[in-house]
């Protein structure tokens, strides 16, 4: 009798601690797989953004005739679409248009003349700290030139230039995943007439 009583409860010993060891291990094993829903996922980068620029500018007064009735103050509008892997160099492509300068003459043959030009180029950027970054762009324009006299109306023409290039230091703040604001100081330069103007532009961005 107390061999069988002895061996029943050698056996009921076994059981349990193969029980308690089985419990140990799948515990270990919820408690693992909580953990992993419960740490917090790194957001997913956004790889695309359109940037978008309005402000002010100044042109550089090339005029050797009249260049007293030149009004060097206009505006520029940017717009640029933008690849943006997670590394320093972005690139992308940028256009818009830009108000070069405007021309009044004065009283009895008043004439008013304005040069705009709108720019097609391939453009980089790179990071050069979390919040500024410096850009590059190089390509073609499309020169605008509108003329109005009271004695003969309007005459519109148009030219291409073909090797212009913009450069720009410029800070971002992004509100959240989406959405950024800043402000960009951008320089153009068009070989066609040799016309340079310096922009500040106030930029908002889009990341999608």
């Amino acid at each position: 009798m107390h061999f069988i009583k002895g061996f029943i409860i050698n056996k009921v010993n076994m059981y349990l601690k193969r029980i308690i060891i089985i419990g140990i291990l799948i515990n270990a094993c919820l408690m693992h797989a909580i953990a992993q829903t419960t740490k917090p996922t790194k957001p997913k980068k956004s790889k695309f953004a359109f940037y978008a620029g309005f402000g002010p500018n100044y042109y550089f007064n090339n005029l050797q005739l009249g260049k007293q009735y030149v009004n060097d103050f206009n505006y520029s509008f940017a717009g640029r679409v933008m690849w943006e892997p997670e590394h320093l160099l972005s690139i992308g492509i940028e256009s818009g248009y830009y108000r070069l300068y405007t021309f009044n003459t004065p009283q009895p043959t008043q004439v008013h003349i304005s040069n705009s030009a709108i720019p097609l180029q391939i453009i980089l950027s790179m990071k050069i700290s979390p919040a500024f970054y410096v850009n590059f762009s190089m390509g073609q324009s499309v020169l605008l030139n509108h003329i109005h006299t009271e004695n003969m109306g309007d005459i519109n023409s148009s030219g291409f230039s073909v090797a212009d290039f913009s450069g720009a230091i410029g800070y971002r703040h992004k509100l959240n995943n989406r959405f950024s604001i800043g402000t960009e100081a951008k320089y153009y330069y068009s070989s066609g007439f040799v016309d340079r103007n310096v922009a500040l532009l106030f930029v908002g961005g889009y990341h999608f």
